[in-house]
């Protein structure tokens, strides 16, 4: 799993007058809104006794531990601790890690890791949603599953003839060549299939057979998955799906469906019942994925160039792992719960005031790349070329 990474926590509409308590890659997170009334997050872990933050309540802009009423302001400081007398003085240390917060496309979003803002990566692009053009319904769905398997399968357009009857065809399931156009913090690509013929009323829309133009892509911040379908000349329809790591094994998926036709609210019944049923076709093969981890090597999955999308998928990821961006997930559940808490390292630990603290909580182990799997790698950049 990546950190440094913006992930959504949490849909604007949970977050009230009480702590919310969420979980992104394998830790718990507390929410809760500040005196001004800004999201803040932080570790929901208090550094007293463990307790759980988000068991607690809100008072004045702060969330308080339930245990022995120890109060954290939005940067993760403690400023109150009733059982020391009056005129102490709060230790340094007595503090929790502390991570940025946007809303957009009214999702809560935390960055996981140290950076500072400039280095953060941007969040996705999506100016369909304030187009009043375009019709919008949303919707969830929780996978046991890889995120970083789950968004792979949003980027394979070979599966759907096998997978999904509305969209593809196995009699016509060829994938002609395709380039992929990559940018620092994704890629996406421009995909034709055809489908088969529609049946209903939707036969009103295409009367015959002709190919559809697709575009597919990714982006490394929510770990976006965004596929515009282009139906017709001028109907088109948008899925944009962010997918949270809530552990290595469970992936929560939000999802924004957007159509430019149809523009009624009789229809977004309908549009629904599709969108649902593509995550339910592909959670039955996804979810029995072996390995269930997506490999780091390239060369231990045989690739096609009808893969590419999902190959530069997996080169980013991997480059980023070599940054030292990923919980080694071996180590890091070993140590982690009942020997002892760890969290995701956050950018208050690299502010110049902080960094002689010693913090309580140390942090999550990094996956290290050995030299035998760098040289994995180098063979591996050359599958699916050909």
């Amino acid at each position: 799993m990546l950190f440094n990474m913006w992930y959504v926590a949490a849909d604007l509409s949970d977050i009230t007058d009480k702590p919310k308590h969420v979980k992104v890659l394998g830790k718990k997170l507390v929410l809760f809104k500040d005196k001004e009334g800004n999201i803040a997050c932080l570790s929901d872990v208090c550094v007293h006794r463990g307790a759980s933050l988000s068991a607690g309540r809100v008072v004045d802009g702060c969330v308080e531990c339930p245990y022995h009423g120890w109060r954290f302001d939005r940067h993760g400081a403690a400023v109150k601790i009733p059982a020391q007398v009056e005129g102490a003085k709060i230790p340094r240390r007595a503090r929790v890690d502390s991570y940025p917060v946007v809303v957009k496309y009214d999702w809560v979003w935390v960055f996981m890791g140290d950076l500072p803002a400039e280095e953060r990566p941007p969040l996705p692009d999506f100016p369909e949603y304030n187009d009043p053009n375009w019709r919008l319904i949303r919707g969830e769905y929780t996978w046991n599953a890889d995120y970083a398997r789950v968004i792979e399968n949003g980027l394979d357009f070979s599966h759907a003839p096998f997978v999904h009857p509305s969209f593809g065809d196995p009699a016509h399931a060829v994938i002609e060549d395709f380039d992929v156009e990559s940018h620092e913090w994704g890629a996406g690509a421009t995909v034709t299939y055809l489908p088969p013929m529609y049946k209903g009323m939707w036969k009103m829309i295409r009367r015959e057979r002709t190919p559809v133009r697709a575009n597919p892509s990714f982006h490394m911040s929510g770990g976006l998955m965004c596929l515009k379908v282009h139906i017709t000349k001028t109907w088109s329809q948008i899925i944009f799906d962010v997918n949270t790591p809530i552990d290595e094994n469970t992936t929560h998926t939000r999802w924004i469906h957007a159509r430019n036709f149809m523009r009624f609210g009789w229809a977004d019944r309908d549009a629904k019942r599709r969108v649902q049923a593509i995550f339910v076709q592909d959670a039955a093969v996804v979810e029995k994925i072996q390995p269930q981890l997506l490999p780091v090597d390239l060369s231990e999955e045989l690739s096609l160039k009808s893969d590419g999308l999902q190959m530069a998928y997996r080169r980013m990821r991997r480059n980023f792992i070599k940054k030292g961006w990923s919980i080694d997930i071996d180590h890091f559940k070993d140590s982690e719960d009942l020997k002892r808490a760890r969290v995701i390292p956050s950018p208050e630990r690299n502010k110049e005031e902080n960094k002689d603290i010693e913090w309580v909580l140390p942090t999550v182990p990094v996956q290290v790349i050995t030299p035998r799997k760098a040289h994995l790698h180098a063979a591996g950049d050359e599958i699916g070329l050909h």
